[in-house]
């Protein structure tokens, strides 16, 4: 998230705030000068290991109903999770960021393979949108819209990240009760659905009220903070199958895959009409990482320095899920916040979270999709709470700025429960602009006024 977070992301056990992660990546980075200037590199502790363990259980849900929901083979959100995963945590300028699928840029890549009038069930149509996603990235990266991304105020990007959060509650609320509302705007969702508790699946509420309950208790001990996502997933998930609720699983999503992603080949003649549309998977992808960590202010280089070396990071995971049947990728808010409500302390968690993604693939699949479809919901409805609540500094700083700060703040988050994100930022960019013009033109009369004053003191 950006430099103003001091909160600790998603609760859950998050031992360093991400606005550390952003802004003081010495703080985490296990990639840092020793003596003489060489680098050291640790090796991977317990603690990265179980967050990238939880992740990547997290990730086999989540990734699959993205993109069945996108129309795209359910497999494919898994490879997603894997190098892309890997690449993304070792290059990027946050350590904590995962880079992986969402829910925005699966359905913005739906949307970019139906305008070329493509079929999103061919690999090489894929690879060939996950490809130009790359470069499109390496292009924004060129050109510098980091730095266009500082002229977003803080409230804006406050707002902006609560629409996500918001997202993540909503995308949940289906498998978390069995019930879901058909309304493009994310309110009215939530607004629906509380108006029609009847509706909802008894068992599947049960479910994820027992999943939330034995959270709650595991992350009230001491010492359980960093598991307690963990021991909800597995103590959740062994009394269901002992009761014999029937809620759905995991693998009622899709037959998972057995292995690992195969060598894919673009589609080398389709890549002329996805050049537009793949520019604005890029422009998603990118804007919900800003959501993330944009790169703080004590970052080597500053901010701007940062965002790029972030967005670079994306193109490569980009570039090399392309070829390893993966789907376009960027940074994750959902997987980052439960990478850090794990435990998670440098980015060899991220790494972790695919290595444990691709052994899962190697023959372990079956045992993750007994894992029940609410559970899961439930416990992406507690993080996106948490990451909401963790915002209530923003909120107040914004607040306190004035009326011009609070309605920015407060209409891009109705933005985001309604717009393309692409274009939620757009009206706090613009805002932006027009205050840097304002403050020049005022420093301009400042610089000029004395001249005046010495002129007309001339006879």
């Amino acid at each position: 998230m950006d430099d103003l977070d001091a909160q600790r992301i998603a609760g859950g056990g998050a031992s360093i705030p991400m606005a550390r992660a952003a802004a003081d990546p010495a703080a985490t980075d296990p990639v840092q000068p020793a003596t003489g200037g060489h680098r050291r590199w640790p090796g991977l502790s317990p603690v990265d290991v179980v967050a990238g363990l939880i992740t990547a259980l997290f990730s086999v849900p989540e990734g699959m109903a993205y993109a069945a929901m996108a129309g795209f083979p359910p497999g494919s959100g898994l490879y997603t999770g894997v190098w892309p995963a890997v690449v993304g945590s070792l290059l990027a300028r946050t350590p904590l960021m995962v880079t992986t699928l969402t829910s925005a840029i699966a359905l913005t890549s739906r949307g970019a393979l139906r305008q070329a009038r493509l079929d999103p069930a061919l690999p090489g149509n894929v690879a060939a949108l996950t490809l130009l996603v790359a470069l499109a990235m390496v292009l924004f990266a060129l050109l510098r819209l980091g730095s266009l991304l500082r002229l977003v105020s803080a409230g804006a990007m406050t707002g902006f990240t609560m629409g996500i959060a918001l997202q993540i509650i909503t995308g949940a609320l289906h498998d978390a009760t069995g019930f879901r509302a058909h309304h493009h705007n994310r309110l009215l969702r939530v607004l629906v659905w509380a108006a029609h508790p009847g509706a909802w699946s008894m068992a599947a509420a049960a479910v994820a009220v027992l999943t939330i309950a034995i959270w709650a208790l595991a992350h009230a001990l001491p010492g359980a903070h960093s598991p307690a996502v963990l021991v909800a997933l597995v103590a959740t998930t062994a009394l269901v199958h002992a009761c014999g609720v029937a809620v759905p699983l995991a693998g009622s999503l899709g037959r998972i895959p057995d292995g690992l992603p195969p060598l894919t080949v673009p589609a080398w003649h389709a890549m002329p009409g996805l050049v537009g549309g793949a520019c604005s998977v890029a422009l998603v992808a990118l804007a919900q990482a800003a959501g993330i960590a944009p790169g703080g202010p004590s970052a080597p280089g500053g901010p701007a320095a940062g965002r790029a070396r972030d967005m670079l990071a994306q193109a490569a995971a980009n570039a090399v899920g392309a070829f390893c049947h993966a789907l376009p990728a960027g940074g994750s808010l959902s997987r980052t916040a439960v990478s850090i409500s794990a435990g998670a302390r440098t980015r060899w968690a991220g790494v972790a979270s695919g290595g444990v993604l691709a052994l899962l693939l190697c023959g372990l699949g079956d045992g993750v999709g007994l894992i029940p479809l609410p559970a899961i919901g439930a416990l992406l409805i507690v993080i996106g709470v948490k990451l909401i609540v963790g915002r209530a500094p923003e909120i107040r700083a914004a607040w306190r700025e004035g009326a011009g700060e609070r309605a920015v703040m407060v209409v891009t988050f109705l933005a985001a429960t309604q717009w393309p994100l692409q274009y939620v930022l757009l009206p706090g960019l613009l805002l932006g602009l027009a205050r840097l013009v304002a403050v020049r033109r005022t420093a301009a009369r400042g610089d000029a006024a004395p001249t005046s004053a010495a002129g007309s003191s001339v006879p």
